[in-house]
């Protein structure tokens, strides 16, 4: 705290004098309304003052000793899916297109010989009862069925008018048999999972690959009436999971970002740069503190959700608002800040240096003082009172 010297006090009353007196005297009640300029936020006595009395916020001082709960939760590597799972059960839908080809072990029959290839019947839909039709086979139920059962049901009707008849049933059209990739991919659409087993990371390289950074990134899987979250990241660290024929793929933006306000060298909305940042981290994004007006002793990180807020009477933790407080003028808060983990929405605070906010407090009264003095400027007062 910057005190005023004896011999400036003396300057300033001669400075102003007796009819500056008596006009000051008259101006006390309207400089009494006006003990600051307005700041970005609370000062740092404002805050340390309250440590009992937060409405509801715990003020936890981070040391060496206080750490452990807020360290930032490292990204794990985790044995994951290759892709290497069996290819799942394939049945017919409706909306399906296949190719039947019916063939008879000697000529003069309803269909080609085997050895001309047989006959074919392209592009036959499975309709909305999930039926097809066939010459001489007729109308057969083929929904739910595997190609093998259809070949199998349709060589079953042929018997009584084809000589020892075989089929053969390929799906041509695997609707029913893709994953559906929306959402923030470079290349949505649908992918057929008849190739062989298809899991997350293959279901979002066949889309292009997601159009924002991992981090960003949350992956929703719709399964019937099954809904799943989960952040690409985690899926990239060895979470992978394998996909069914149907299931729905979205990607979703979840942008992560925190504030920053007060004295630092660039205040707004930050974007996380990377998976689980730190604080040391999240100020290295603004630009650190503000040399000229910060104080390294005032560094507050406000969260409205912490699990390990407060302890209770039996020593449990309890969830609830915490203001984070960081003393930069010991050097180990520098590793202290380098393990502190954000959180997404976290509020970085930067409480200004002593000499500012009594600068701050002291401006309007020159202010005022320099009207008085008649028309004195109000940095010609404060050099007298500043020493």
């Amino acid at each position: 705290m910057i005190k005023v010297k004896t011999e400036t006090v003396a300057g300033f009353g001669m400075l102003i004098g007796r009819r500056g007196v008596l006009a000051l005297v008259a101006l006390a009640p309207v400089l009494a309304g006006c003990t600051q300029i307005a700041r970005s936020g609370p000062g740092e006595d404002d805050i340390n003052g309250k440590a009992a009395d937060l409405a509801g916020f715990t003020l936890t001082e981070v040391t060496a000793e206080t750490i452990g709960n807020y360290r930032v939760q490292t990204k794990e590597d985790h044995a994951g899916t290759g892709g290497t799972a069996t290819l799942g059960r394939i049945s017919l839908a409706s909306g399906d297109i296949i190719k039947v080809t019916i063939s008879e072990s000697k000529e003069g029959g309803l269909f080609a010989p085997l050895a001309s290839g047989g006959t074919a019947f392209n592009n036959v839909r499975v309709d909305h009862k999930g039926a097809i039709a066939l010459p001489y086979a007729g109308n057969l139920v083929v929904r739910g069925l595997e190609p093998a059962e259809v070949q199998k049901r349709i060589r079953n009707r042929l018997t009584a008018v084809a000589f020892e008849p075989q089929v053969y049933v390929e799906l041509l059209s695997d609707r029913n048999q893709s994953v559906l990739v929306s959402g923030a991919v470079k290349s949505p659409g649908r992918f057929s999972t008849l190739e062989g087993p298809m899991t997350i990371i293959d279901a979002v390289n066949r889309a292009g690959g997601a159009e924002l950074a991992a981090h960003q990134t949350e992956v929703v899987i719709r399964r019937g009436k099954s809904v799943a979250r989960v952040p690409l990241s985690v899926i990239y660290s060895g979470h992978n999971r394998p996909l069914q024929s149907g299931d729905e793929l979205i990607l979703e933006a979840d942008v992560k970002v925190y504030n920053a306000i007060g004295a630092v060298t660039k205040t707004g909305q930050v974007e996380f740069s990377k998976y689980n940042p730190t604080l040391l981290d999240a100020l290295s994004q603004v630009g650190g503190l503000a040399n000229d007006v910060a104080s390294n002793t005032g560094v507050f990180v406000f969260r409205r959700v912490e699990p390990y807020a407060w302890r209770d009477g039996n020593g449990k933790w309890q969830s609830g608002p915490v203001i984070f407080k960081f003393d930069f003028s010991k050097p180990e808060t520098m590793f202290l800040a380098g393990v502190f983990g954000m959180r997404t929405d976290d509020t970085i605070y930067v409480t200004n240096a002593p000499a500012v906010e009594w600068e701050r407090k002291i401006r309007p009264i020159a202010l005022g003082i320099s009207t008085v003095a008649g028309g004195l400027s109000t940095a010609t007062v404060l050099g007298k009172l500043v020493p």
